[in-house]
């Protein structure tokens, strides 16, 4: 999963930063942490209790040295804790009782194409993803079907590619079931490549992971819960950041949970 589009040392010091810079607006450099600054956003408290289906998804945000949703919560599902922003999605809601079908949600990867999000920028809905599908390996950009739940069991990276609204190419993607239990699995996900706007690098190669879990809560109710972070902010505005992939973050479960959450309010 990792060692095709590995970055360079000498690639890590150009311009880049998260999956927020594609908000838009002005590309201006983020303040120095200053020494003493917390160097992560992730700390030890629990996570919130899952929310009834018929209630609103809670989203909560961290950015290093700003907007702050309370104590920093517990990493756990992530491979680093070095991130510099963490969106967490909590929820829950009504779906198959079957755990491989809702496994197989994850591995339907062209279902991604179309997506919808809430642009804070632009204050609508829109179009977020352009263009997604599976393919054999991460240097690949010729269409495969999507991945059976049976394929996601073998816990091996799988790859997928998408492009998005403010993206320059399509970007590779790496896709694994890290946990699997009788009630419930953890999948995570991982940008492969850089994603680059404008000859920019956004963010680098492994810098973006979005880690998602669910739990049977009852026969057809299913807990949700995810965290989307990013390792570097080096370009743009933190709340810039911030917003964007709180919008992202909460559109992937719009779509596995068939709904559309007002995030308005969460600015």
């Amino acid at each position: 999963m990792w060692h095709l589009h590995d970055t360079r040392v000498g690639r890590r010091r150009l311009i880049g930063a998260g999956l927020g810079l594609l908000a838009g607006g002005a590309l201006t450099p983020l303040p120095v942490r200053a020494w003493g600054d917390p160097p992560t956003v992730c700390g030890s408290a629990p996570h919130p209790g899952y929310p009834a289906p018929d209630k609103p998804a809670l989203v909560h945000s961290w950015v290093s040295g700003g907007h702050q949703d309370g104590p920093l919560p517990d990493c756990g599902a992530m491979r680093q804790r070095e991130l510099e922003l963490l969106v967490r999605v909590t929820a829950s809601y009504q779906g198959s009782a079957d755990l491989d079908e809702q496994l197989q949600h994850f591995g339907k990867v062209s279902l991604l194409k179309g997506m919808q999000y809430w642009s804070f920028t632009d204050r609508k809905r829109q179009t977020l993803i352009r263009d997604s599908f599976a393919v054999d390996h991460a240097g690949s950009v010729k269409p495969r079907a999507d991945f059976s739940a049976a394929e996601l069991r073998h816990g091996e990276e799988l790859y997928f590619v998408h492009s998005d609204n403010r993206s320059s190419a399509l970007v590779p993607f790496a896709l694994r079931l890290v946990q699997l239990g009788a009630d419930g699995f953890l999948v995570r996900i991982e940008n492969v490549a850089d994603i680059r706007y404008l000859g920019f690098t956004m963010i680098g190669a492994r810098e973006m992971q979005w880690a998602v879990s669910l739990e049977r809560l009852g026969l057809r109710h299913w807990g949700y819960r995810s965290l989307l972070g990013c390792k570097r902010l080096r370009l743009g505005r933190s709340e810039q950041h911030r917003l964007s992939n709180l919008s992202r973050a909460v559109a992937m479960y719009d779509l596995l949970a068939g709904c559309q959450t007002e995030i308005e309010a969460y600015r």
